[in-house]
């Protein structure tokens, strides 16, 4: 006994010295002639690695407790059994549970069918995808059903005042003009993200997770102009859909732009009611917007006026309608109207013919389909993140952020989040959080993994062995199928259960009739194996006594050929 555990530390000290320790574990077993005072046994077992064994390969596995991929767990592995399992000889079998690098992957799928919002996305996956698992990341391309939306003086206002100690140079110029200064050398530039930034505060949760959004806004590029963005609402903020557009008069319906004419006719009309505002239009040909103005439009009141010249409609039909408007420079402003009920409301409603196909995240979550939390730009920035992304040293600052960004979670409570993370390069990832009550984790991207190693010409190997006891039904098939070839035997298998190994009995077995049977029974228990697949089949023999007896087979050239 002390000469074993003297070689298991000289197996040890040899796996931190040498350059190659698999080959120098064996050489030198098989140089002795074996461990001296240690008989080698063939065995069966399972076995899950611990930390320290993956200590004993820090240096391959570069001090991680998982491996990177299956190629490296079947290069270390067997140096590892080599240490921790020196008695087991040839045969030996050993179903090894490891824990190996499995990143989120997002699974693609396409549908032609319009879906409004998540409850509609996961009604359709629910019934499409039944399969998909927890954690499950699915890049969808779907019809999304477009709303529309086109931002007013007060819009402006409001998003300037939110975003004024943030970008005080650009909100005081959106506050000011009502429009997005777009030009990128001015100290009052609009980004897309300032913009989206923005449009989530101005609609808040007023959406639907998964809707989307067609928003036109006043821009000045050193002209005046109009642009439009598309969004969608994720449950958190508004992202944009970059690479769709909508065209968003042709979708609504009609069109209409204020004349000469319809100025007149509100000067004239709202004289008494607004005196400074009509005196106003009637002279300049515009509304004054500028809040601090005696002559000041609000929104309700241009609304009030525009009753006055458009035309009566049918109920629910659609106006898109341009004006121009003074706000410290003379620019175009756009509404979006319904008619109801006899009178023009603002209306965000849009025909159900306006779709976009689009492509979106989504995971399922507590059985559930959800929009994943994506980690944006601003994001980043807020946790002193100067690429970007996180990595292995910052992935915590997620992890806090949730605990901000949820602070009503109960203990128990999951939530998927999709962000950049770096480990050579930048990728997007994807991870299910979990909270215990009063912390956030992203787990690791492990899973435990179970692949068999066996012990063959003296070292081990990764094996593909499936290890099969024959059951009552097995004998009497084999039994069955060879009765007119081996009478006596076939009737010793179905009156016993077993099989005759005497040798030179009129019942016998031989390895070369083992073989043809058992070649019947694996086609029929596993009729698709692949070429390579090996199977070690345990049946019941008579050799003077009772026993059990092990035969190994291997698929080669489409056949079942000993492998003994």
């Amino acid at each position: 006994m002390k000469k074993a555990i003297y070689y298991l530390l000289i197996l040890g000290a040899t796996l931190f010295t040498s350059c190659d320790p698999m080959d120098e574990i064996y050489d030198d077993i098989d140089a002795n002639g074996g461990i001296e005072g240690v008989d080698f046994i063939s065995g069966s077992l399972d076995y899950t690695l611990t930390e320290d064994d993956y200590e004993l390969v820090a240096t391959e596995i570069d001090s991680v407790e998982y491996f990177a991929s299956e190629e490296l767990a079947q290069e270390v592995i067997p140096i590892i059994l080599a240490s921790t399992h020196p008695v087991l000889g040839e045969g030996s079998l050993i179903n090894v549970t490891y824990d190996l690098f499995s990143p989120s992957e997002v699974e693609t799928l396409s549908t032609s069918e319009t879906l409004s919002n998540v409850y509609g996305i996961d009604d359709y996956l629910s019934t499409s995808y039944e399969t998909a698992s927890e954690g499950t990341f699915v890049a969808l391309t779907y019809n999304a059903a477009v709303d529309f939306y086109t931002l007013t003086s007060d819009d402006f206002v409001t998003i300037g005042n939110a975003l004024s100690s943030k970008y005080p140079d650009a909100a005081d110029s959106a506050s000011s003009f009502s429009n997005f200064e777009r030009r990128e050398d001015n100290d009052s530039y609009w980004s897309n993200s300032m913009i989206v930034e923005g449009l989530s505060i101005l609609f808040g949760d007023d959406y639907t997770s998964g809707e989307v959004l067609s928003v036109s806004f006043a821009i000045y590029n050193g002209s005046s102009g109009t642009e439009s963005l598309v969004v969608q609402y994720n449950g958190y903020s508004f992202l944009e859909l970059e690479d769709v557009t909508v065209d968003v008069a042709d979708a609504l319906g009609t069109e209409y732009t204020f004349t000469g004419d319809d100025y007149d006719t509100v000067g004239t009309e709202l004289a008494s009611t607004y005196p400074e505002p009509a005196a106003s239009v009637g002279s300049y040909s515009n509304f004054e917007r500028r809040t601090d103005n005696d002559a000041y439009w609000s929104d309700d009141m241009i609304l009030e006026a525009v009753n006055l010249v458009l035309p009566a409609s049918t109920e629910g039909d659609i106006y898109v309608v341009t004006y121009d408007i003074y706000n410290g420079s003379a620019v175009t402003e756009t509404i979006t109207l319904e008619y109801s009920s006899g009178v023009y409301i603002y209306s965000d409603i849009v025909s159900e013919e306006s779709t976009a196909e689009i492509e979106a995240i989504v995971a399922k979550n507590n059985g559930e389909w959800e929009f994943p939390y994506l980690v944006t730009e601003s994001d980043y920035e807020l946790l002193d993140l100067s690429y970007g992304n996180f990595d292995s040293s910052s992935i915590y600052k997620l992890e806090i952020f949730l605990k901000s960004l949820l602070p009503y979670a109960q203990s128990g409570d999951t939530v998927s989040v999709q962000y950049e993370y770096y480990d050579g390069s930048t990728n997007e990832k994807y991870s299910i959080a979990n909270f215990d009550g009063t912390n956030w984790s992203i787990p690791e991207d492990v899973e435990a993994t179970t692949f068999q190693y066996g012990f063959e010409d003296g070292e081990w190997l990764p094996d593909n062995t499936i290890v099969y006891t024959l059951l009552s039904a097995d004998y009497t098939l084999i039994a069955d199928a060879f009765s007119d070839v081996y009478p006596d035997a076939t009737g010793s298998v179905a009156n016993y259960s077993n099989f005759d190994r005497r040798v030179g009995n009129a019942a016998e077995w031989t390895d070369e009739m083992l073989v043809e049977a058992f070649n019947v029974l694996l086609d029929s228990i596993d009729p698709s194996a692949e070429e390579g697949q090996k199977y070690d089949v345990v049946f019941v023999i008579y050799n003077g006594s009772t026993t059990a007896e092990t035969f190994s087979l291997i698929k080669t050239g489409g056949v079942w050929v000993d492998n003994n």
